[in-house]
C-alpha cells in the first residue's frame, strides 16, 4: 500500500471532559432558570419605575390603606351595605377609634419592616381572617368572636366540623376586592424609608400605645369613654351580642380583650398554707357505718336541655317521655350550669372538682387555667377511696386538649372516639351515638371488679341540627332528646337488673346553640334581661339502692355541687374541703355570674378554686383518710 495514504483516526475523548457536559435537561433547567430570573428583574424595574412616577397613586395607597381594610372588614359582618352605612353615620365615633387602632398597626408593622406593600399585606390578611372566621362562628351559633377564642385554634379542624360555612357572593366579593387592592399595592410598591434610629422609635411608640389602650385599665377607659365605645359587662350571651351590635367586629374584639384583662385572676392577699386550713371550717364527715362503695357514674349530656322549662315556645312532642321516665324513679333538681350554647368544658370542670367557674373569672377554658401537676378532684377523691376511674368521651381526643390535661387528673382510663371498645353506632349527624356511650359504660363496669368512678360527656346531640331534609333546628334536635332518653331508659334498665350498687348522675351541659339566622331564642323573645332560664338544667340522680336525700335542696343549686351532694346522698366520707364547699351552699346555692351581681362574691368559694387550680394545691395534698 503507498506510503501516502493516512489512515482516519478518532481524536481521543476525555473522560472528564465527557463527564462534565452540560446534559439536556440541565440545559433547559439553566434556561429556565435565566427566563426567571431576567422576568424578576424586568418586574423589579416596572415596580420601581411606579414607585417613582405615580407619586400621588402611591401616596393615596400607602395613607388610605388602613381605612380601606377597616371598612371592609366591617362591612363584611353586615347583610346590607346600607346596615354598614347606617352604622357608620350612628355610631361614627366607634368607626373613628377603629381607624386610629388600625393605623397604630398598621404604622408599627410598616416603620419594622420598611415596606408599604408588606405591612398592608399583613393587616389586610390578618382583619380579613378575623373578618372571615367571625362571620361563620356567629352564623353557626350566635355568639361572636372573641380574641380569648384563639386559645380553640389548635382544635379548628374539630371546629370546622361543627361550623355553618356559606359562601356568599359578598363574601367572594370582599375576597377578591382585598386581594385586589394587595395586588396593586405590591405592583405600585409605594416607598417608605427612614433612618432606622426613627424607625424604632416610630415602632416602639405605635405598639406601646397600641397595647396601652388595650391593657391599662386607665387608659382603656379614658380612650373608650372618648370614643363612646360601649364597655357594658357581658354578663351573658345575650348582653355580648347587644355590645357587638353597638361596637361592631373590631372595637369589640378590643373592648373584650381589655375586659378580660382587667378581669385576670389575681393571688389572694397572704395566700399560703395557713390560710387554706383556716379556710376549712367544716369538719370531716366519716363514712357511714352502711356504705357500700357503690359505682358513680356522671353522664353529662351534650345540649341536653329540656325545652317545656321556656314559658315562651309550646311543644307538642313526646320526645321527653322516655326521659321522664327514668325522672319518676330519680331524685330531680334544678341545676345552674355556667355556660349557654358553648364551651362545654365549663359544666365539665364544674362536675369534675366540684368549683365554681366564676371563682376562675368565668374563663372560657377553666380545665387551661389548671397549675399543679396532679390537681386534686372527684378523680383523685374516688381513688383514695379506691375506685377504679375512667373518663368517657366519644370524640377527638386532643379537642380542648383533653388528652393531655386530663391525664393529670388520674384517670385510671381515658376512652375517645378510637378507644371504645364496644360496636360504634353512628348517629345520622355524624357523631357517636348515645346509645353506644351506654354500652361502652356497661363494659367497664363488667370489665371492673373494684368500684368504678365513670365520667363521661357525649357527642350526640351537637349541633349541627340539618341532618333531617325540611326539618326544623328545634324539631331535629328534639329527636336527637327522645333517642338519649330511650337509650337513658335502657342504661337504669340494665343497671337495676345487674344488681351492683350504681348511683347515676345525668345533666346535660348546657342549652343547645342554634344558628343566628332565624334564631329560635330570639324569636321566643329571650334578651339579656331574662335569659337566666337558659342557664338553667334539669339534673337527675338515679340508683339501684336507697339514698339518703335529707341534704336534698328544694331549691335551684349550681352544677359543682352536685357530686359534692352525691357523697352526703351515698353516705361516702367527706374531707373538710368538700364538706366546706357544701357548707357554702347554704349562703349560695347558686354561684355563677349570670345570677349574681358583681359584688356578691363568697370569699370561701374563690379562695377554694384558687388553691385548687392556679394555686399550690395545699388543700389537697394529703390522701383521704377513708375510716376518718
Amino acid at each position: 500500500m503507498p506510503n501516502f495514504i493516512k489512515e482516519k483516526t478518532t481524536p481521543a475523548v476525555n473522560p472528564a471532559s465527557t463527564a462534565s457536559a452540560p446534559k439536556p435537561a440541565a440545559v433547559r433547567l439553566q434556561a429556565w432558570k435565566a427566563k426567571i430570573r431576567e422576568k424578576y428583574r424586568h418586574m423589579q424595574a416596572e415596580r420601581l419605575h411606579n414607585q417613582q412616577n405615580d407619586r400621588v397613586l402611591n401616596l393615596i395607597l400607602t395613607w388610605l390603606f388602613p381605612v380601606f381594610i377597616v371598612c371592609l372588614a366591617e362591612l363584611n359582618q353586615f347583610v346590607q351595605v346600607s346596615e354598614f352605612l347606617e352604622f357608620c353615620m350612628n355610631r361614627t365615633s366607634v368607626l373613628i377609634f377603629d381607624f386610629i387602632m388600625a393605623y397604630l398597626l398598621y404604622c408599627f408593622i410598616l416603620v419594622l419592616t420598611n415596606r408599604v406593600w408588606i405591612a398592608a399585606w399583613v393587616q389586610g390578611l390578618l382583619y380579613m381572617t378575623i373578618s372571615v372566621v367571625e362571620l361563620f362562628k356567629f352564623s353557626t351559633n350566635g355568639n361572636h368572636f372573641k380574641l380569648v377564642d384563639l386559645s380553640l385554634a389548635p382544635n379548628v379542624k374539630n371546629l370546622t366540623s361543627f361550623a355553618y360555612i356559606q359562601i356568599t357572593l359578598p363574601l367572594v366579593i370582599y375576597v377578591l376586592l382585598l386581594f385586589l387592592v394587595l395586588g396593586v399595592m405590591f405592583w405600585q410598591n409605594p416607598a417608605f424609608t427612614a433612618p432606622l434610629r426613627k424607625r424604632v422609635i416610630s415602632a416602639a411608640a405605635c405598639l406601646g400605645t397600641y397595647v396601652a389602650v388595650i391593657c391599662v385599665p386607665g387608659i382603656s377607659h379614658s380612650v373608650y369613654g372618648v370614643f363612646k365605645v360601649d364597655t357594658s359587662a357581658s354578663e351573658n350571651a345575650f348582653s355580648t351580642n347587644e355590645k357587638f351590635n353597638n361596637n361592631s367586629m373590631l372595637a369589640f374584639i378590643v373592648e373584650t380583650t381589655s375586659e378580660k384583662l382587667a378581669d385576670s385572676l389575681r393571688k389572694p392577699e397572704g395566700y399560703d398554707a395557713a390560710m387554706m386550713q383556716q379556710a376549712l371550717t367544716a369538719p370531716a364527715k366519716p363514712q357511714n357505718s352502711d356504705y357500700v362503695h357503690p359505682n358513680v357514674i356522671v353522664v353529662m349530656s351534650e345540649a341536653f336541655a329540656d325545652f317545656r322549662a321556656l314559658e315562651a315556645i309550646e311543644l307538642e312532642t313526646d320526645a321527653y317521655a322516655p326521659f321522664d321516665a327514668v325522672a319518676a324513679d330519680s331524685v330531680v333538681l334544678r341545676v345552674a350550669v355556667p355556660t349557654f350554647a358553648s364551651y362545654t368544658v365549663r359544666t365539665e370542670f364544674e362536675l369534675l372538682f366540684g368549683l365554681p367557674v366564676r371563682s376562675l373569672m368565668d374563663t372560657i377554658t377553666p380545665q387551661a387555667e389548671i397549675i399543679p401537676e396532679a390537681p386534686s378532684s372527684f378523680v383523685s377523691y374516688y381513688r383514695d377511696l379506691g375506685y377504679q376511674t375512667a373518663y368517657v368521651h366519644p370524640f377527638t381526643r386532643t379537642f380542648y386538649n383533653r388528652d393531655r390535661i386530663y391525664d393529670t387528673f388520674g384517670f385510671d382510663t381515658m376512652l375517645f372516639d378510637e378507644d371504645l371498645t364496644v360496636p360504634v353506632e353512628t348517629y345520622p349527624n355524624g357523631y357517636v351515638s348515645d346509645a353506644t356511650v351506654f354500652a361502652q359504660l356497661q363494659q367497664l363496669l363488667k370489665d371492673h371488679d373494684q368500684p368504678m368512678f365513670i365520667h363521661t360527656t357525649t357527642m350526640q346531640n351537637h349541633q349541627p341540627y340539618n341532618w333531617i331534609e325540611n326539618g326544623t333546628e328545634l324539631d331535629i334536635y328534639l329527636e336527637g332528646i327522645r333517642a338519649t332518653g330511650e337509650a337513658l331508659k335502657d342504661f337504669t334498665d340494665a343497671l337495676s337488673e345487674s344488681g351492683e350498687p350504681t348511683v347515676l348522675l345525668f345533666v346535660g351541659d348546657h342549652f343547645p346553640s342554634m344558628r343566628a339566622e332565624g334564631n329560635l331564642y330570639s324569636a321566643m323573645g329571650i334578651d339579656s334581661q331574662n335569659c337566666t332560664v337558659l342557664h338553667e338544667q334539669t339534673a337527675l340522680i338515679w340508683s339501684n339502692f336507697a339514698l339518703q336525700t335529707d341534704s336534698v335542696p328544694d331549691s335551684m343549686i349550681s352544677a359543682f355541687y352536685l357530686n359534692n351532694l352525691i357523697l352526703e346522698m351515698t353516705g361516702a366520707p367527706v374531707d373538710p374541703f368538700y364538706a366546706t364547699v357544701m357548707e357554702q351552699s347554704k349562703e349560695y346555692p347558686v354561684y355563677a355570674s349570670i345570677f349574681l351581681e358583681e359584688s356578691q362574691r363568697s370569699a370561701v368559694l374563690d379562695l377554694l378554686t384558687y388553691d385548687r387550680i392556679v394555686g399550690e394545691n395545699y388543700t389537697g395534698t394529703r390522701p383521704l383518710d377513708a375510716d376518718s
